[in-house]
């Protein structure tokens, strides 16, 4: 039956395309009752009749059936792609798709749009994925189920790429397993339930997911998750030193194997910062200068290496003071330039190294704070609370270090509830 629904719409696209009406194509060949049953796929018919019909349209049915099916196959293959995250296979599928005329047929629109805003997140072309993700809402009471969570899983990744992780585990937690095959969403939970430092939580989820990537050898992924099981096995206390480096190495092997580069970095940079941990500041150092040697100045990620850069090269005493002031003044201008948020941890920089105590902390009260509470970063909310205490004890304002304190105690038990 499927089949000869699809001859239907395929005849009423061709027949709406050459602006004729039903009396217009089937006078001589059957009613226009019967041709209108035919479009909408609710009666059986001669092949005789679609024949004619076709012949009278100029297009061969079997050949556009077939057509109609590769462009169902290609949207499966391009929603592969985005999640096996082949940029190049996902650009050429995007391209065939948008040139293919059948995906103007209402069976495709949905998919077409969930993967278009799907693949402009996957740009970080926030605000065109943002206008897609509202349209597709007014519409979602009259998607099948299987739509309805992927819209779910599209708009978590939005709110994880726009900061608002509340949100984005909110909205992931709420897809109905039962309906939704894409297990991937389990790693946009991990990485949202780390980012609220909920470790348990989000090991849990990354152990879940990846299971899935293993079995449909998704290597790349693969990384991505097993790079967040070993920092959530850090989070709290210092795990195994040895057994950590010796899988950070391994998956830095898997990374140039595969000659991805960007995974590589990110995966210097978190060795770096688990070295920085540990005191290591010279070891760290280098590994922050491998991370930021492969990667492109114009990266978010680089810009997060040169702050760890900095950060670790302070406390190690390994760079002069003039030459720390010169890389984050860099890191200031480049975060600026690229509208980063990371201009916040830059100018901390710059307050510390040039010792303005006061200006240091004043920043970190009216917008190093508000910034991560937006973003519900707790692990730095806690990190921040705690030096404004010892601030403000210090300064002998009791009162005021006291307020910082209760937010540090009541922001400690809300994290413990979520694990």
């Amino acid at each position: 039956m499927r089949c000869r629904m699809v001859e239907g719409k395929i005849i009423k696209f061709y027949r709406e395309k050459a602006g004729i009406t039903q009396g217009q194509l089937v006078g001589g060949i059957c009613s226009v009752t019967h041709l209108s049953k035919i479009e909408r796929g609710i009666t059986e018919y001669s092949e005789e009749i679609t024949y004619l019909v076709s012949k009278k349209l100029k297009i061969s049915l079997e050949d556009e059936k077939e057509r109609y099916e590769m462009l169902r196959q290609k949207l499966n293959l391009w929603h592969e792609a985005l999640v096996m995250q082949e940029t190049k296979e996902s650009e050429r599928l995007k391209s065939e798709i948008e040139n293919d005329i059948f995906i103007e047929l209402q069976d495709f629109q949905v998919f077409y749009q969930l993967l278009l805003a799907r693949y402009y997140l996957s740009q970080h072309k926030l605000d065109s994925a943002l206008v897609i993700i509202k349209e597709l809402q007014k519409k979602e009471t009259s998607f099948s189920p299987q739509d309805r969570n992927m819209l779910k899983h599209v708009q978590g990744i939005y709110y994880f790429l726009t900061g608002k992780y509340r949100d984005c585990i909110q909205i992931l937690i709420s897809i109905d397993q039962s309906q939704y095959n894409q297990y991937e969403y389990y790693y946009h939970l991990a990485l949202a339930y780390h980012t609220v430092q909920a470790n348990i939580i989000s090991y849990y989820y990354a152990e879940k997911v990846l299971d899935y990537f293993q079995k449909t050898l998704n290597i790349k992924r693969v990384i991505d998750t097993e790079m967040i099981m070993i920092i959530q096995l850090n989070s709290k206390e210092h795990h195994d030193f040895i057994e950590t480096k010796e899988r950070y190495e391994q998956l830095i092997r898997t990374c140039d194997i595969i000659l991805d580069i960007g995974r590589k970095s990110k995966l210097l940079h978190n060795l770096a910062f688990e070295l920085y941990r540990r005191k290591k500041y010279k070891e760290a150092a280098d590994f922050y200068q491998q991370a930021m040697n492969i990667t492109d100045e114009s990266a978010t990620h680089y810009l997060t290496g040169l702050d760890g850069y900095i950060s670790t090269c302070y406390k190690g005493n390994l760079l002069s003071k003039e030459r720390l002031m010169e890389l984050a003044n860099k890191g200031l201008k480049l975060a600026n330039s690229t509208n980063s948020t990371l201009w916040i941890s830059f100018q901390l920089q710059l307050y510390q190294l040039n010792e303005e105590e006061d200006k240091y902390y004043q920043f970190i009260e009216s917008t190093v704070l508000p910034h991560l509470n937006h973003i519900g970063y707790n692990m730095l909310i806690k990190h921040y609370e705690k030096k404004l205490f010892h601030y403000y004890v210090k300064k002998g304002e009791l009162q005021k270090g006291l307020e910082f304190a209760h937010s540090y105690m009541q922001e400690k038990k809300r994290t413990l509830d979520d694990e």
